[in-house]
C-alpha cells in the first residue's frame, strides 16, 4: 500500500520533485487554455501579451512560456535559496522548452508541409517536460553565482523579447502562420 506523507513530511528533495511534477501540469494545462483565452476576451490587448494572438510558431511558444515563467516565479519564493542555480534552472529550462518547440515544428513541418494537431501538442508536452528536467538537474549542480546573474539577464531579454514581438511582429517566418490547417 503506498504511503502518501504530509507536506510537512516531506524532505526538501521530495519537494523539489512535487514542484517540478506540478510545474508540468500546470503548465500544459494553463497553456492550453492560453490557446483559447485571447479569443475567449474578445482579442483584448494585455491578454494578447500572454496568450497566443495567432497561429504562428511564436505565438504557440507563448502558450508554454509564460506559465513556466509565473510558476517558476512562484517556485522562487519557496526555493530560489535551497538549490544552488535556481535562475540559471529557469533561463535554460526557457531556452531548452523554447528551441525544442520551435526546431521540431518546423523539422517535420518542412517534410509535410502543415501541422498535425496531435503532433504539435505532443511536440508542446514534451517541450514542456524538457523544460522543467533540465532546470531540476541544474538546481543541484554546483553553485554558479556569476551563471545565475547572467541568467537573470537572460530571462529579462526573453520577456522582453516576446512582450515586444507580439505587438512589434517582425517580418520572419517564425511570426507568420504557416503550415496551419484551417
Amino acid at each position: 500500500m503506498i504511503k502518501i506523507k504530509k507536506l510537512n513530511q516531506l524532505t526538501q528533495l521530495d519537494k523539489i520533485k512535487l514542484f517540478t511534477a506540478l510545474g508540468v501540469i500546470l503548465t500544459v494545462i494553463i497553456g492550453t487554455i492560453n490557446h483559447f483565452i485571447y479569443e475567449w476576451t474578445g482579442n483584448n490587448t494585455l491578454i494578447g501579451i500572454f496568450a497566443a494572438t495567432n497561429e504562428s510558431i511564436w505565438e504557440h511558444v507563448k502558450l508554454a512560456l509564460f506559465p513556466m515563467l509565473f510558476i517558476f516565479l512562484v517556485g522562487g519564493f519557496l526555493f530560489s535559496k535551497k538549490v544552488n542555480n535556481y535562475y540559471l534552472a529557469v533561463y535554460c529550462a526557457l531556452t531548452v522548452m523554447i528551441l525544442f518547440i520551435v526546431s521540431t515544428f518546423l523539422g517535420y513541418t518542412v517534410f509535410t508541409r502543415k501541422s498535425i494537431f496531435p503532433l504539435d501538442f505532443s511536440i508542446f508536452i514534451i517541450g514542456i517536460v524538457l523544460g522543467y528536467l533540465t532546470a531540476y538537474r541544474i538546481f543541484f549542480l554546483p553553485k554558479h553565482n556569476a551563471l545565475n546573474y547572467f541568467a537573470v539577464v537572460g530571462i529579462l531579454f526573453i520577456v522582453s523579447l516576446f512582450l515586444t514581438c507580439t505587438y512589434h511582429v517582425p517580418d520572419v517566418f517564425i511570426f507568420k502562420e504557416l503550415y496551419v490547417n484551417k
